[in-house]
């Protein structure tokens, strides 16, 4: 955070310093006492199920400097107060006023799938040339996003920000927050439809972001998605689309599979241009291509955006690879729609290369009257891939199973179960050494323990294993 007085933040506030020196300045804030710098200015937060209000003492003993709070009860000696009306509007407020402050051009990120990806990859290729800001993991909320941008200081020349949302209003409200100058909306899919209802509408609250960017900036547009395209005009910017399979001004062609990453012609502008990503899939290939129109925009050269591609690090648990002794294994844990599986069981099958796959899939939440049918497509995707091994978990899960079933995968290889324990017991009698698998369902469903399960279990694996279990 830009170095500001207690004073000046009660203004911004509009709060009242309560006690302590009004002159004491903080460069940084903090919601959790467990997560605390030193001198961190604390923001006691109220929720549904907990009031940090009830640990001040310890927010002061772990190192906080000030506090923020919206009760005067129990306040430690010593340290500087102020009292505002609610705390999370207060910790937005002070976010808006140090994005403001800051020089830096920001770019938001949103849709349905590949939010994190994305903004990963475009923080990697801005950071070839800009010290780039990003939100780190899932912090790309009403609370989270706030505390992203209080990082932002005077050395900062670039920032990108993922924005989620449960519904309609709420990019807005991140956006009046973030003030982007340039937006990616990355496809619009079944994710949340239980909670919005229709594809049109998940579009409409998505395309809130491309009403905040000013006309001096960008949206860079997923062309093979209608939705989208129907909300570009919102945008007063300049308006960029990429794709693969339709027209485009960013187009990506000739894509090949090399090792564990992907190697992709771009053509922008008539120019053909070659880049290498060290991630697999397709649909990581157009992630980079949004990436490669945000480079663009933001001034960077085609060599400074391709080496940027080229060294990206991805945020845990989305296709992440993983060598685990005589295993391969995709770790796809942290979340799921029907889109972004039928994509990971693409990934599968081209990493294979030969070898024995096994996807273990759990339930993808939040589908509404479209949960039957996006999980049934994902099990005739399955068999369209012709894999060895399915393995579903949960309720939801078991339409995987019958639609792979009943698009032609062998009965005998599909495994339905409704929870962990009984699901990992089939993987474990199904490992043989050099076996591929894919993990992947709803945060809900707690997949990444089939990693840790898989990780544990690979150091043993030195022989043919064991018998294939037919029980299912």
């Amino acid at each position: 955070m830009i170095s500001t007085s207690i004073r000046e933040i009660a203004s911004v506030l509009r709060g009242r310093v309560m006690q302590g020196d009004p002159a004491a300045v903080f460069t940084s804030v903090a919601t959790d006492t467990r997560k605390m710098r030193a001198n961190a200015l604390f923001f006691a937060l109220v929720g549904e199920r907990y009031d940090a209000h009830s640990f001040l003492s310890q927010a002061v003993a772990a190192g906080a400097g000030g506090l923020v709070v919206s009760r005067l009860e129990d306040l430690p000696p010593g340290v500087p107060v102020v009292m505002v009306e609610n705390t999370l509007s207060a910790l937005q407020s002070l976010a808006a006023y140090n994005r403001q402050r800051s020089g830096a051009s920001l770019v938001g990120v949103t849709g349905s799938t590949g939010k994190t990806t994305t903004k990963d990859m475009i923080a990697s290729v801005l950071g070839a040339r800009l010290r780039t800001l990003k939100n780190e993991g899932n912090f790309n909320n009403e609370i989270g996003l706030p505390l992203t941008l209080l990082e932002l200081d005077e050395s900062y020349e670039a920032a990108v920000v993922e924005m989620a949302m449960r519904g309609p209003g709420q990019i807005h409200t991140l956006c009046e927050i973030a003030r982007p100058m340039g937006a990616v909306i990355t496809n619009i899919n079944e994710t949340h439809l239980e909670l919005l209802g229709t594809l049109s509408n998940i579009a409409e609250a998505k395309g809130e972001i491309l009403e905040q960017i000013p006309s001096v900036g960008f949206a860079v547009l997923n062309a093979e998605s209608p939705f989208i395209q129907r909300e570009a005009g919102r945008c007063r910017g300049k308006v960029i689309y990429y794709g693969i399979d339709q027209p485009a001004e960013i187009r990506g062609e000739n894509i090949r599979a090399e090792g564990t990453g992907s190697r992709f012609n771009a053509v922008i502008g008539g120019q053909t241009r070659e880049f290498y990503l060290p991630l697999p899939g397709r649909h990581n290939v157009m992630n980079a291509l949004a990436a490669i129109g945000v480079g663009l925009e933001m001034g960077l050269t085609v060599e400074e955006i391709a080496g940027g591609l080229s060294s990206v690090t991805l945020t845990g648990m989305r296709l992440e690879v993983i060598e685990g002794g005589s295993l391969k294994i995709i770790n796809d844990a942290y979340n799921a729609s029907p889109a972004s599986t039928r994509a990971a069981l693409g990934v599968l099958k081209d990493l294979a290369g030969g070898r024995r796959t096994v996807a273990v899939l759990g339930s993808m939440l939040e589908l509404g009257a479209r949960a039957r049918g996006g999980h049934r497509e994902v099990g005739e995707t399955a068999a369209a891939l012709g894999l060895d091994y399915l393995i579903t978990v949960g309720e939801l899960a078991g339409h995987i199973g019958e639609g792979a079933v009943d698009a032609g995968f062998p009965p005998e290889k599909v495994f339905r179960r409704q929870d962990y324990d009984s699901a990992v017991k089939i993987l474990e009698g199904l490992l043989q050494e050099g076996d591929v698998v894919l993990v992947k369902g709803s945060r809900g469903m707690k997949m990444e323990r089939f990693v840790q399960r898989l990780l544990e279990r690979s150091q043993s694996l030195s022989g043919p294993g064991a018998p294939i279990i037919t029980d299912n």
